[in-house]
């Protein structure tokens, strides 16, 4: 016969196993969470205040969502100068007053920022994913998930996910030392709640401009001779004598602006950072290379300080 003790310590033992299993089963992997945050950004219907801090600087802006096939989104500033961005499907339009700016075409471009690409997370090998704790955000239970680089040449995103619907709640960028560049945090969010078509459309007497198309990728005549690890060239374009290459490693993004300066004084190298926008530039010969990104300097001055001509075919 089993002593009543003994009896106590295997029903207390095999509950705690039984939780264990069924709290393992039912809780996705940090990759699988991350993956399903994109499913409910495109799908799910929500509206809510978020507070979206770079350094010193503090904005407070409200977004209104309509998810499904054709997405619908609209972000308002609700403080400093009036402004708005606005998304109906790929096209998305900044509006300030009645002067409208296209701000970029194409598919997964949503509204809320600091968000890395899960298909470029998951097709690297120069980032790594790890679940790091639950927390409480705008009222809601959240999961952390954290995006970490495997290197100094890139920034680690944070992000806290709602545990029901996968919707991120908070979103931070971090540099090596783990501070935050830039990060927003809701603090009002209605998960469910449908925008009423007002909420959509854009500020009353605004003409929403017409989509741009991307510019049409051209031939290369420069190349960055030692990008890190995992940076390729994405884009080429060149207009007015400016070439414009585009570089990524599927979550970062670099530009080099290769302009020429024939006669022009030549400028000491310029350094500016902003947050998580990092701008680096630097004469080479007769032409200055500009390097943006949202990348650590390291980065840009490794890629603007190893461009290369390119030799004429022949």
């Amino acid at each position: 016969m089993t002593p009543p003790g003994s009896l106590r310590l295997l029903v207390l033992l095999s509950t705690s196993i039984a939780a264990a299993c069924t709290g393992h089963a039912a809780e996705p992997s940090a990759s699988d969470a991350l993956a399903r945050m994109y499913g409910a950004l495109r799908q799910l219907d929500y509206q809510g205040s978020f507070v979206y801090a770079r350094g010193a600087q503090f904005d407070a802006l409200r977004i209104f969502h309509s998810g499904g096939a054709l997405e619908r989104e609209r972000l308002v500033g609700l403080n400093g100068s009036p402004t708005e961005v606005v998304r109906d499907g790929a096209s998305v339009t900044c509006l300030q007053g009645t002067a409208p700016t296209m701000l970029f075409r194409g598919a997964g471009g949503h509204l809320l920022p600091l968000l890395p690409d899960s298909r470029g997370v998951a097709s690297t090998r120069f980032y790594a994913v790890t679940a790091a704790g639950t927390d409480r955000v705008a009222g809601y239970r959240a999961r952390r998930i954290d995006v970490v680089p495997r290197d100094g040449y890139r920034y680690g995103y944070r992000l806290w996910l709602e545990d029901d619907s996968g919707l991120p709640l908070r979103a931070a960028v971090v540099d090596a030392n783990h501070r935050a560049l830039e990060e927003y945090m809701f603090v009002t969010l209605d998960i469910g709640a449908k925008p009423r078509e007002s909420d959509l459309a854009g500020a009353a007497g605004a003409t929403i401009a017409a989509p741009a198309g991307e510019p049409a990728t051209g031939v290369a005549h420069w190349r960055v001779a030692d990008a890190p690890p995992g940076f390729a060239l994405a884009r080429t374009h060149a207009a007015d004598g400016v070439e414009h290459q585009l570089y990524s490693d599927g979550v970062a993004s670099v530009s080099i602006y290769v302009e020429p300066t024939a006669g022009a004084t030549r400028v000491a190298d310029q350094r500016l950072s902003r947050g998580m926008l990092g701008i680096y530039s630097h004469a080479l010969g007769n032409v200055r290379v500009t390097a943006i990104g949202d990348v650590p300097r390291i980065t840009l001055e490794r890629m603007a300080r190893s461009l290369q001509p390119i030799a004429p075919a022949g």
